[in-house]
């Protein structure tokens, strides 16, 4: 059986408001602007396999179909008119005691809060979940992807996402 490994991904985020709707209006352009509008979004968890390699948007983008299935890890905030709105994931790399790679880890958080709270608890819950669950394991090479609005609209959206466009290069 081949099991599909996610390889590469790369970061993007994005802003949408709309008179009419959330998810026909503000989320769609929100993923316009973030450069994703023409995937179908599939939503993964929160790890990365230790062979995944950030790659270049631009590099990339060119070569994915119209249509074609878009897996991401993605933050989403949706809310209202003058409500501050915002998404942001982190993530970073396990090492063992040999500084091994084992692996990635993300984080997602949203809501209305400042960007200054959300990169708070963006990097609290990943400090968190990695005492909780990966202690054994060295957490190091944090980055953080942020996306902040207020909708002059009825409806906005913030989000924030990787995306992995490419599967099974090097797995073990």
């Amino acid at each position: 059986m081949k099991i599909r490994v996610p390889y590469e991904f790369f970061e993007t985020k994005g802003i949408g408001e709309s008179a009419l709707e959330h998810h026909a209006g503000s989320y769609h352009f929100a993923l316009h602007s973030a450069g994703i509008a023409n995937f179908n979004i599939m939503t993964y968890s929160s790890t990365i396999p230790k062979t995944a390699k950030l790659v270049n948007y631009n590099d990339i983008i060119d070569n994915l179909p119209f249509g074609s299935e878009l897996t991401c890890i993605m933050s989403i905030c949706n809310g209202e008119e003058s409500e501050l709105l915002s998404a942001g994931i982190i993530y970073g790399w396990l090492f063992d005691e040999n500084n091994e790679k084992i692996g990635g880890l993300a984080c997602e958080v949203s809501g209305c809060y400042p960007l200054d709270e959300l990169e708070y608890r963006l990097e609290a819950v990943i400090r968190e979940l990695h005492i909780g669950t990966y202690s054994e394991y060295e957490l190091k090479d944090l980055r953080t992807i942020t996306s902040s609005h207020t909708p002059q609209k009825r409806y906005g959206t913030a989000l924030a996402a990787l995306c992995f466009v490419s599967f099974n290069k090097d797995t073990e």
